[in-house]
C-alpha cells in the first residue's frame, strides 16, 4: 500500500473514533448540571469571604460571610491558623459566623473558611484600638467564635 493510502485511511479511522465518541455522548445532551454533579471534578468553586468592618476596637464582633462553597459542606474556621470552630454551608453554598475579639490585643488577624475539599478563602481584619468597637449589623446570625479556640456556645464537632 502507498504512502497516500496509508495516510488517508489513517485519517479516515481517527475521524470515524471523532465521530462515534460524539455519537456515545448524545444520551447526556438536555441532562440538567446537578445530574451530572460536574462540580465536584471540575474545580468550579471559587470561594469568597466577605467581613462586613474590617477594623475595629478590641471587644469588637466582626460580621463574615463565606459564599461560593460547595452546598451543604461542614467548613472549619481559622484565625491566624488555629481552628476556632466549625460552620455548614446552606444549599447555596454560603455560610455567616462571628468572630469576636474580646481580650484581642492590637494586630491583624487572618480569618480562613476552609471546607474538606481544601476550597478555602481569607480576608484579614485589623484589631486597634484607636477603632471604634464594632458590631454585626441588625440582623445578622451565625455562630459566635473567639479567636483562640472553639465557642462554648454551640457543641462543635472538630475536623
Amino acid at each position: 500500500m502507498s504512502q497516500e493510502k496509508r495516510e488517508a485511511v489513517s485519517r479516515l479511522i481517527i475521524t470515524a473514533f471523532v465521530l462515534l465518541g460524539g455519537l456515545l455522548l448524545l444520551p447526556y445532551v438536555g441532562n440538567a448540571r446537578a445530574a451530572i454533579n460536574w462540580e465536584l471534578f471540575g474545580g468550579a468553586y471559587t470561594p469568597d469571604l466577605s467581613v462586613d468592618e474590617n477594623k475595629g476596637a478590641p471587644g469588637s464582633q466582626f460580621a463574615f460571610t463565606g459564599s461560593g462553597y460547595q452546598l451543604n459542606r461542614l467548613a472549619a474556621v481559622f484565625v491566624n491558623g488555629q481552628v476556632v470552630g466549625d460552620v455548614t454551608t446552606d444549599g447555596n453554598g454560603t455560610a455567616a459566623f462571628i468572630i469576636d475579639t474580646t481580650d484581642v490585643p492590637d494586630g491583624d488577624l487572618t480569618v480562613v473558611m476552609e471546607t474538606d475539599a481544601n476550597v478555602s478563602a481569607f480576608k484579614t481584619i485589623t484589631v486597634d484600638s484607636a477603632e471604634p468597637v464594632v458590631s454585626p449589623p441588625g440582623g445578622f446570625t451565625g455562630p459566635t467564635f473567639g479567636t483562640t479556640g472553639y465557642s462554648t456556645f454551640l457543641p462543635l464537632v472538630r475536623r
